[in-house]
Parts: C-alpha cells; structure tokens; sequence
C-alpha cells in the first residue's frame, strides 16, 4: 500500500514536471538571486523528502517542482519529512544535498 502511494506521488511529481517545463525554466531563472557571486548555484529549499526506486527527490511545498537529489546520505533520515535542504544546483532540477534541517 506504501509503495503504491509513493509510485503516485512520483507519478504526479514527474507528469508536473513534464508539463511544465517551460513555467518550471522560467521560474528558475527568476530564482537566480540564490546564486552565488563566485558563479556555483546554490539554492534553499523547503520541501518533503521522497524516495523511489532508490532515488530521492524533494517536493517543494510552495511550487509544483521537484528536485531529484545527489548526495542523498545526508537526505535519507529524513525520508518523509518537511525539510529545509541547502545545496548546489546542478541544473533546474537536480539538487546536490549539503546540509538538511528538520522543520517542525
């Protein structure tokens, strides 16, 4: 049954993402002021951690986007929880994980 409700939410997670992909640009792009003078992107976001088929990605509560993230060792104790993830952006939607904050 979990793993039923996971696949949906990628499901929903991945049709949001190929949809929109040029709302999702867009928006990322206005985003810059994250990006560091020294040119590396990095970015803060708050979301829910969701694992599927081994791979983690963050929901963002705000938006329709998600992140796949890279170096999940960090993100997978908090599988299932509202995060705040710092990290660099290695394209639009994939997040390296450099620090993870529990959000109550």
């Amino acid at each position: 049954m979990n793993r039923e409700r996971d696949y949906r939410k990628l499901a929903s997670i991945l049709l949001r993402l190929a949809t929109a992909p040029s709302r999702m640009v867009q928006n990322w792009t206005e985003g810059s002021a994250n990006i560091d003078p020294d040119g590396e992107g990095h970015r803060v976001v708050v979301g829910t951690v969701v694992d599927c088929n081994q791979m983690l990605f963050l929901t963002e509560e705000s938006s329709p986007h998600a992140f796949l993230l890279r170096n999940t060792a960090r993100a997978k104790a908090f599988l299932g929880r509202k995060v705040r993830i710092s990290g660099a952006l290695l394209s639009p939607h994939v997040l390296t994980v450099e620090t993870v904050n529990e959000l109550l």
